[in-house]
């Protein structure tokens, strides 16, 4: 009898170890898993960000939730002297959907403040420039929000690659705070379409 209990213990043991590497397994070879390291870069373009505006952030909430910050581009040939765009860009993700083992949807919405360095931007608060009250904000500082759709790809992992790079590619149409203050008094004069701004961009994460 003694014999038999111990078989069946080791057994018993036996199953357990083979589950549980199982669940591992399935663990790893889950392209979109949340225990994946958060880490992303950023590349984006248009949008208010400057022509090309570079970055990275992490992932939280389970992949719903990316801060990240970006530095941004514009050449004299689109302003007078080149101008400089930093951005700190929150993008909440609360739509999801996987097609297949590799790809997924996603839908979400966002908001961001940037601060533009440059010689051809005037600050409000310069009386040289505007008379006191003509702008009750910073002139440099903009803050927006947008709406966006995304598409993911991501590898299978395996023992060799447990964390293979995910990339995705993501539309941004929004509006800021200075294109709105100008559509208020001007309804007839500025359409909606004149106070949006379209960006596009990709994020590699590992």
């Amino acid at each position: 009898m003694l014999f038999v209990g111990r078989q069946v213990l080791l057994r018993g043991i036996g199953l357990a170890v083979n589950l549980a590497g199982s669940l591992v397994c399935q663990a790893q070879s889950d392209p979109f898993s949340s225990g994946k390291a958060p880490f992303f870069l950023s590349l984006h373009v248009g949008g208010g960000l400057g022509l090309v505006a570079v970055g990275g952030g992490v992932q939280l909430a389970q992949q719903r939730l990316e801060p990240e910050v970006l530095v941004g581009y514009v050449p004299r040939r689109f302003s007078s002297k080149p101008l400089t765009i930093f951005t700190f860009k929150a993008t909440y993700l609360p739509v999801r959907a996987t097609l297949g083992d590799h790809w997924r949807v996603s839908g979400g919405v966002g908001g961001y403040v940037s601060y533009t360095h440059g010689a051809t931007i005037r600050d409000s608060k310069d009386p040289s420039n505007y008379t006191p009250g003509y702008y009750f904000f910073s002139t440099k500082v903009r803050t927006g929000l947008f709406v966006t759709p995304r598409l993911t790809y991501a590898g299978i992992a395996t023992v060799q690659r447990p964390n293979p790079a995910r990339v995705a590619a993501y539309a941004e149409l929004g509006t800021n705070d200075l294109y709105l203050l100008s559509r208020l008094p001007n309804k007839g004069g500025i359409s909606v379409s004149d106070i949006l701004t379209l960006g596009f961009g990709s994020k590699v994460g590992w």
